[in-house]
């Protein structure tokens, strides 16, 4: 019978164990219980008091998925457990716990332990475990001592830079992240005119000041005052999204951990400022993020993770940028951990099958009847809102604002705006006695 697992405040976390005296049935019945609950849940250990009963049992299992299995573990069972030995020397992992849902923290124990109490049915048992298997054994040692997940978080210091709606996301989860904290934030300057009142665009900014996080706005990071700053607040780490000015080396440095970056493309493939959009005009059929520390090189750091997304090839560049925002700062939140503790080892690019892109103009959107159908439709869904796709029509300018392909590969015009006119459906401009627009097959 699956068991229910208590969660984060629960009291009977925190309550004292007792140790087991009787192994008669009901002891057996329970354990037994805790087992199927421990492998429905898809856990790799399990303590009595998770599932309610504050006794001291603890067990764990581990079935590797590497060939030589080095990692892996059989089924576990420890009543009454000691550790009667410890490694002098400790590594850190990432830890979860069925406890703590959706949380992994770096905790840092001996690398080896030896521990000793009695099976499922009173017989002494000793135990010598090293890596996964110390690890595992040991925080479900914890619960037994009223130690919980929680009291292993370790606060990272993190310096954010960031300018763009691409890295909104990103800042309020590690914001959000009990595991770091946001120590400054540099931005730039987006300051426009709204009704004759200054009024600041940056979304950025915007979040900074709804958690009331320290920021500054900045052209550039060659102030020496910055470094100096930065120095004095010795961060662990430094996340950069969507920022748009070169960090230097003299900063990217700073940090214990360095600088990481999410780049929404599959590295090395599109580096440079337009990737989505790039994308899109290539007809690539998949597409991705990428997180990397920075280094000296456009977009040319050492790859930590990565993640694909496949594409239908209807994808418009707002509605990806917003898809890729998503999936970028969860990656990246899922990754630090693992990057901090070792696990995750930053590998170089391939830097042979490196592509760049370009920051658009207005030229670049301009399409005739000499353009391909599919050019037109890329264009529309990639390059709106900026420059946006335009063609003339009797040296009059008319936008096209959407399209797509029809099934039977024809190029389907869905909204336009003639010059001087407002946005609308391409039957209206056409009963508006609009020239038909047409394409290269």
């Amino acid at each position: 019978m699956e068991l229910h697992i208590f969660k984060e405040t629960d009291p009977i976390l925190r309550e004292d164990t007792r140790k087991v005296e009787d192994f008669d049935m009901e002891t057996q019945t329970f354990i037994d219980n805790m087992v199927e609950t421990m492998r429905n849940n898809k856990g790799v250990g399990l303590a009595a008091p998770q599932v309610g009963k504050s006794t001291k049992i603890l067990m764990c299992e581990f079935e590797s998925l590497e060939e030589d299995k080095k990692d892996g573990f059989p089924l576990t069972i420890v009543c009454n457990p000691e550790i009667i030995e410890k490694s002098k020397t400790s590594s850190k992992m990432v830890e979860g716990c069925l406890s703590f849902p959706g949380m992994e923290l770096v905790v840092e124990r001996p690398k080896s332990i030896a521990m000793k109490g009695k099976d499922r049915y009173g017989d002494n048992i000793e135990i010598e475990a090293s890596g996964l298997y110390a690890k595992v054994l040991q925080h479900e040692f914890d619960h037994l001592n009223s130690t919980l997940l929680i009291d292993h978080l370790r606060e990272m210091k993190v310096i954010f830079f960031g300018g763009g709606e691409f890295g909104t996301n990103t800042l309020e989860l590690l914001n959000k992240d009990l595991q770091y904290k946001i120590e400054k934030i540099y931005t730039t300057k987006q300051i426009s005119l709204v009704r004759g009142k200054r009024e600041d665009k940056n979304p950025i900014v915007k979040i900074a000041k709804k958690h009331k996080l320290g920021y500054e706005a900045v052209p550039n990071l060659k102030n020496p005052k910055i470094v100096e700053e930065i120095n004095k607040i010795k961060p662990d780490l430094g996340v950069v999204v969507d920022f748009g000015v070169i960090i230097p080396e003299k900063v990217f440095s700073i940090p214990k951990y360095g600088v990481l970056n999410i780049h929404p493309s599959l590295l090395p493939k599109f580096r440079g400022s337009s990737p989505i959009q790039s994308t899109i005009l290539a007809g690539e059929k998949k597409t991705g993020v990428s997180i990397i520390k920075i280094d000296q090189g456009v977009d040319s750091g050492d790859l930590l993770s990565q993640t694909i997304v496949k594409l239908k090839g209807t994808e418009t560049y707002p509605i990806l940028k917003e898809y890729l925002k998503e999936v970028g700062a969860t990656l990246l939140l899922n990754s630090i951990p693992y990057y901090i503790s070792g696990e995750m080892i930053p590998e170089k690019q391939d830097h042979e099958k490196a592509t760049t892109t370009t920051m658009f103009q207005k030229k670049d959107g301009e399409v005739s009847k000499n353009t391909p159908i599919l050019e037109v439709d890329r264009k529309a869904r990639a390059l709106n809102p900026w420059p946006g796709v335009f063609t003339y029509v009797e040296n009059k300018r008319i936008k096209i604002l959407s399209t797509h392909i029809s099934s039977e590969g024809k190029l389907v015009i869905d909204r336009v705006q003639p010059e001087g006119k407002k946005e609308m459906t391409y039957a209206e401009y056409l009963n508006g006695r609009g020239k038909e627009l047409t394409f290269k097959e």
